[in-house]
């Protein structure tokens, strides 16, 4: 989704509309459809039915219930039209199932578009610290952001699946995007980060999206009293692969003035290898002792490639301690789960 170029042009949602001068109010709540329908972005009139919050940028939430017309986007916070912020965070989106889709097309190329949530999103505000939840029987067929900040960092954000959730053919999960050309800003190559710290957490099985970018880490809670053996927790579609350690590729704008030494430079540093850490929880405790329960955390048939295998772990919890290796092939990472019960 061309998300950069709606925030240009302005992003206004009328549940929460904006004058220039007016004071921020920290901490809103809203909810679909109790609190009214969406509207359309300014820019894509073709595009309507957006919903969320742009009255405050800091420590909002936004639930997304069953009923109402499918929503084209939700944002956590946004910038509304003329406005500018700084730092946007602490804001939480909750798709509790509720319907995210298209209601029509965007007018440049006629291509369908839409479905898609996100944390916060701003043009150069420094975006952290946000929550996507997707639970229930909700139905995402867009793309998820933890956050999104055209021309600032992506830091610290989390994306949550759990329940039964239904996602689109195409759907990504992004922990942080940005600008996929990168210019100068003040001297400095932006988008600035949109990688560390951000989480996927995987709280339930049979999760089916086409790829996940942006992620540093990704914690699996396995209800071991419920999974079997070679039960698929994440499922990436993907048929040209999956690299979990790869970020999404960014190149240097053409307008940037910078020498070729430079534009390598930047090339290089935006597109290094991100150092993944891979945790897997016990949700609850189990009802008795685990052997050898092996579960596929990831599975890619396009391929999967993992630069080296997460460190085994081995935890003591109230009641039971636990164990976790990890092994890979060619489509899959596994762990491999022992489980025994303690006074």
């Amino acid at each position: 989704m061309k998300m950069e170029k709606t925030l240009k042009k302005g992003l206004f949602v009328a549940a929460s509309a904006v004058l220039m001068g007016m004071t921020l109010f920290a901490g809103e709540t809203k909810t679909y459809p109790k609190d009214g329908k969406g509207d359309q972005v300014l820019g894509y009139k073709n595009l309507a039915n957006s919903y969320g919050i742009s009255t405050s940028f800091e420590g909002n939430t936004v639930y997304v219930n069953r009923g109402g017309a499918p929503l084209e986007r939700v944002f956590g916070a946004v910038e509304g039209e003329n406005q500018k912020a700084e730092v946007m965070k602490n804001n939480k989106v909750i798709i509790n199932g509720g319907v995210l889709a298209t209601n029509g097309v965007w007018e440049k190329d006629k291509s369908i578009r839409g479905g898609s949530a996100y944390g916060a999103a701003g043009q150069s505000a420094v975006v952290s610290d946000n929550e996507v939840i997707v639970r229930g029987n909700s139905n995402v067929q867009g793309n998820i952001y933890g956050g999104y900040s055209h021309r600032g960092s992506v830091i610290n954000n989390k994306v949550i699946i759990e329940g039964t959730p239904k996602f689109g053919a195409g759907t990504v999960l992004f922990g942080g995007r940005g600008s996929r050309n990168v210019s100068l800003k003040d001297g400095k190559a932006a988008p600035f980060d949109v990688v560390t710290g951000n989480t996927l957490e995987v709280k339930t099985k049979n999760v089916i999206v086409k790829d996940v970018k942006n992620f540093e880490k990704f914690v699996f809670n396995v209800a071991v009293n419920q999974v079997k053996s070679n039960d698929k927790l994440l499922v990436l579609t993907n048929t040209e692969g999956v690299e979990l350690q790869k970020p999404e590729i960014v190149k240097v704008s053409e307008k940037a003035q910078i020498s070729a030494e430079e534009k390598e430079q930047i090339l290089k540093e935006k597109n290094k290898d991100i150092n993944v850490n891979i945790d897997v929880v016990l949700q609850g405790k189990p009802s008795k002792n685990i052997k050898n329960l092996k579960v596929v955390l990831v599975n890619a048939e396009g391929g999967l490639k993992l630069d080296k295998l997460p460190e085994d772990i081995s935890r003591t919890e109230k009641g039971y301690k636990y164990e976790v290796k990890f092994q890979q092939d060619a489509k899959n990472l596994y762990a491999v789960i022992n489980a025994q019960l303690v006074k």
